[in-house]
């Protein structure tokens, strides 16, 4: 049996706060995880930058890192809360960016950090993981289809999930990537069909937007987005100007028309956004995204031509037009610009579908579509007398007022 002594450190510093966006790349390293693909780094980086990001300008967010007895960094994590959010009868506050070897004691410590946290800041839940990187909507743990992920949506391994339940946490939302087949077919006749009547009635018009007009779809985003997901657990209140942000740093990978508006009376009421699925290109960069990178993803994706699968970032049809039949026009819409477009596309792989979006749902499965990825967002309702004890258990303070985690390991802990 050996000794573990484990050191929790609040981000303050620049070095820490390299060494938080670093340790996924070292963690998936030692562990020989080739499937796992490297954020952008200045992307990450800007979101905990107050100055670029309002979200964390107008609200508070806290970091940690975790280190064993060998000064090794083996986990991180951010915990979160919406200032409005206090407001509410049951203030719900957020975790995420967690990352940490196989090892149970160490992630109790890490999601005690960010429990407590809130719990001094009046939250009552707690809800993640939770990602504003990359595209701007990850959220949720991988927990089946370990196949290398699509892009818009988070990797991580199998043991993740075994120390979200073993802490206590809960299933607080379920979603899916689907693999459709762009080819055709009965099913897109029968898409077709559905999205017919919205052709015909001139109260709706169908209009695509491309890289060179990110200044104009961003408010009709924004607005048709807050409407949609900002109810939904994972997901933060868009801004006009993270969205025209979004675009731009997408812009070397967008086709001419990667962007489906659906208006009502000129009202925006939905929209589909989709680009090349680009994660095979991305992943070469390593997370840096500077002038090259920029050129060799825009010569892959304009010139050469050479991938041939969509991801499906993210969609939304405002509440009240919903479950009418606008999330098949939307589809076909898609169906008909690569077909005009010469695209040598033919598969979709859309994120985050599931029972919170019933319409949807229900197209992707007349078409066919095949599960892909399966990910879970966690809850837990914080108690303070509970955390309170796993940290007695856990905790001792040293002669230098460090924060000090002993336990019995049968094994070695992760270098």
């Amino acid at each position: 049996m050996e000794l573990v002594i484990y050191r929790l450190s609040e981000v303050k510093t620049k070095r820490q706060a390299k060494e938080f966006l670093k340790l996924p790349a070292l963690l998936y390293a030692h562990n020989d995880e080739s499937r796992w693909v490297s954020p952008i780094y200045n992307d990450s980086k800007s979101f905990f930058n107050p100055a670029k990001n309002p979200i964390i300008k107008e609200n508070e967010i806290k970091r940690w890192l975790l280190y064993d007895v060998n000064k090794h960094l083996i986990g991180r994590i951010a915990a979160f809360y919406w200032k409005k959010n206090l407001n509410t009868k049951s203030p719900t506050g957020y975790f995420g960016f967690f990352d940490c070897t196989d090892d149970e004691k160490g992630a109790k410590i890490l999601f005690n950090a960010a429990a407590e946290w809130l719990l001094s800041k009046g939250i009552k839940n707690m809800q993640g993981p939770f990602y504003l990187g990359g595209p701007g909507f990850f959220s949720g743990s991988l927990l089946r289809g370990f196949f290398e992920p699509v892009y818009g949506v988070p990797f991580s391994p199998p043991y993740y999930t075994d120390l979200f339940l073993s802490y206590g946490f809960t299933d607080a939302l379920h979603h899916k990537t689907y693999l459709i087949s762009l080819k055709d077919s009965n099913q897109w006749k029968f898409i077709e069909r559905k999205a017919m009547k919205f052709y015909r009635d001139p109260r709706y018009r169908v209009v695509t937007y491309g890289p060179k007009d990110c200044e104009r779809f961003s408010t009709d985003f924004t607005l048709v987005f807050n409407k949609v997901w900002t109810d939904i657990p994972g997901m933060a209140p868009m801004t006009q100007q993270r969205a025209l942000d979004r675009c731009k740093l997408l812009r070397p990978a967008l086709n001419k028309k990667s962007l489906i508006f659906l208006y009502y009376e000129d009202e925006p009421v939905a929209f589909l956004f989709t680009v090349p699925e680009i994660h095979q290109i991305v992943k070469k960069f390593k997370g840096k995204y500077n002038l090259l990178n920029r050129l060799r993803l825009w010569y892959t994706v304009k010139i050469s031509q050479k991938i041939t699968s969509l991801s499906g970032l993210i969609y939304g049809v405002v509440p009240e037009h919903q479950n009418i039949g606008l999330e098949a026009l939307l589809m076909h819409s898609l169906k008909v610009l690569i077909k005009e477009g010469k695209y040598q596309y033919n598969e979709l792989k859309i994120n985050r579908v599931g029972s919170f979006m019933p319409g949807f749902e229900t197209v992707v499965q007349q078409l066919n579509g095949k599960v892909y990825h399966e990910h879970e967002m966690y809850q837990i309702t914080l108690d303070d007398d509970k955390i309170k004890e796993k940290r007695e258990l856990e905790f001792f303070p040293d002669e230098q007022g460090l924060n000090f985690t002993i336990n019995k390991y049968d094994e070695k802990p992760n270098n």
